[in-house]
């Protein structure tokens, strides 16, 4: 009797210990299935979103252009060849200075007619002498002096036409070679004549002039941003030509039309460049500082992964739950993203801390 007693227990007993090795084994496997092992759940921080005040800075991407209110161009008026250059891409020129010269057959009459005038210019103020002491003795009339005073006007007014004539046309004539002569000082920032140049009016800018001690840094603006941005905003920009350095401005207007190739809006920020450290065409990243009223869900920069382009973070429900959502920033401060509440809201929970490893789990890296 005994003897089956023990046999019953023994049965019983390994019964037992197989549901037990089941039901470890299950654990296990459920365990195996959740992202977040014990040992892993150790090594991350689990952060609620709650609503902040917006502010921060938006970073913007840009480029430093000319001064465009300070920029010459310079198109020929008349046709010719160009005889002689006198400066090079980069130089400083001077107001004033002579830059080139170009022979052209279409200042001829130009030059005739401005002789012709000086000559009757000449003879007009002998006769207006010759009335005048005419008139003081009484021989003279009233009538006759005040013709000879508007002949003397009328030439005046003539040469004065052919100069500004010529100087419309960018220069004056000596020998019948027109000399350009620079309308500004500056930089030679771009240049197409050279000695022996077909020059025919209207071309293309033969050269430009620009002073480089002003200049604008042109910040690209996309269509999700524009509510951010306006007239007024103090900026920071930097460029990786000087690590380290800030230049300092203000937006000074928006463009309002739309690049069509970058498909964005131009912020326009007029800046000092005495010392001529930012360049045209140079690369700068523009940060404006913003204040406003508005409020946002602030995800600590920490928890934020940038990748493809775009703005991520985990979002975290349970160990055996967790995603990864795509964020929009609507900027940021160096503790905080700000964004709107559309994939997040407040009170969800995110991983703060080691979530790349998470991340590329869920990316299957």
């Amino acid at each position: 009797m005994y003897r089956i007693f023990y046999i019953g227990l023994a049965m019983v007993l390994i019964s037992a210990c197989h549901n037990s090795t089941t039901t470890t084994n299950t654990t296990t496997q459920e365990a195996n299935t959740c992202i977040i092992s014990p040992s892993l759940k150790k090594l991350i921080q689990l952060t609620p979103l709650s609503e902040a005040p917006v502010h921060g800075e938006l970073e913007l991407t840009g480029s430093v252009s000319y001064d465009q209110d300070h920029l010459y161009h310079y198109q020929s008026l008349a046709s010719g060849v160009v005889r002689e250059v006198r400066f090079n891409l980069g130089d400083y020129v001077t107001k004033g200075q002579v830059l080139a010269e170009i022979k052209t057959t279409e200042l001829s009459d130009q030059s005739a007619g401005l002789h012709k005038a000086e000559a009757a210019l000449a003879l007009a103020e002998r006769q207006l002498r010759a009335t005048t002491s005419l008139h003081d003795d009484g021989i003279a009339s009233d009538k006759e002096l005040l013709e000879a005073q508007n002949e003397v006007a009328a030439g005046k007014l003539e040469i004065n036409r052919i100069k500004e004539t010529l100087t419309i046309q960018g220069g004056s004539v000596d020998k019948g070679v027109l000399l350009i002569h620079a309308p500004m000082s500056g930089y030679i920032v771009a240049k197409k004549m050279t000695t022996g140049y077909q020059v025919n009016a209207g071309d293309d800018d033969l050269f430009i002039i620009s002073d480089l001690k002003r200049v604008w840094v042109m910040a690209n603006v996309y269509a999700a941003q524009l509510g951010m941005v306006k007239a007024g905003q103090e900026v920071a920009i930097s460029t990786t030509a000087y690590p380290g350095k800030v230049f300092t401005g203000r937006i000074s207007r928006l463009s309002n039309i739309f690049d069509p190739e970058e498909k964005v809006m131009k912020a326009v920020v007029e800046i000092d460049n005495a010392n001529l450290e930012l360049k045209p065409d140079m690369m700068v990243s523009v940060n404006v500082h913003m204040s406003t009223n508005e409020q946002a869900l602030a995800v600590p920069l920490d928890a934020v992964i940038f990748d493809d382009d775009n703005y991520h973070v985990v979002a975290y429900h349970s160990d055996c739950d967790v995603r990864e959502l795509t964020i929009n920033p609507l900027s940021h401060d160096k503790q905080y993203y700000y964004v709107n509440e559309d994939v997040l809201h407040k009170g969800d929970i995110i991983i703060s801390r080691n979530q790349l490893l998470i991340y590329n789990q869920l990316k299957g890296r």
